[in-house]
């Protein structure tokens, strides 16, 4: 009984001091012509470079503690030069997009007024090899 108690004990003070756990919920994916209307900058590229870093300072940009550098292979919107960084957070539960070096993306990334580029999951941001549809209805691109 004294060991079944202690267990209890332990287990209560387990949950009654971890911090409140926070999930990811998207709205529904908006369509092609909806995210690129939205969007700061919708492009293609790869993964150059995935890093750590301490959040951008700019508001709304807390939990955006990745930078990934892309190498642009073809732009729809915002993005004129050969090499881009968006921002992302490190965990889903933050929607943050686990993007790998190396892996071609298509990315629909957005701007809260003067912070950096930044996408997650919730939106149409996909592997390349995955985004047909996105590239049949976004259409004639150009080289950065």
């Amino acid at each position: 009984m004294k060991v079944c108690a202690t267990l209890f004990l332990a287990a209560a003070a387990v949950v009654l001091s971890a911090a409140a756990a926070h999930a990811c919920t998207c709205a529904p994916t908006p369509s092609v012509a909806v995210a690129r209307e939205q969007a700061a900058a919708v492009f293609s590229g790869r993964v150059v470079k995935v890093r750590r870093v301490d959040p951008p300072s700019a508001p709304g940009a807390g939990l955006l503690n990745v930078e990934v550098v892309f190498a642009v292979t073809h732009s729809w919107k915002g993005v004129e030069s050969p090499t881009v960084s968006v921002f992302t957070s490190s965990h889903g539960a933050s929607c943050g997009y686990g993007f790998r070096t190396g892996r071609t993306y298509l990315v629909y990334a957005y701007r809260q007024g003067d912070g950096p580029l930044s996408t997650g999951i919730c939106g149409r941001t996909r592997r390349l090899k995955d985004a047909r549809e996105d590239l049949k209805e976004l259409g004639a691109a150009k080289a950065p």
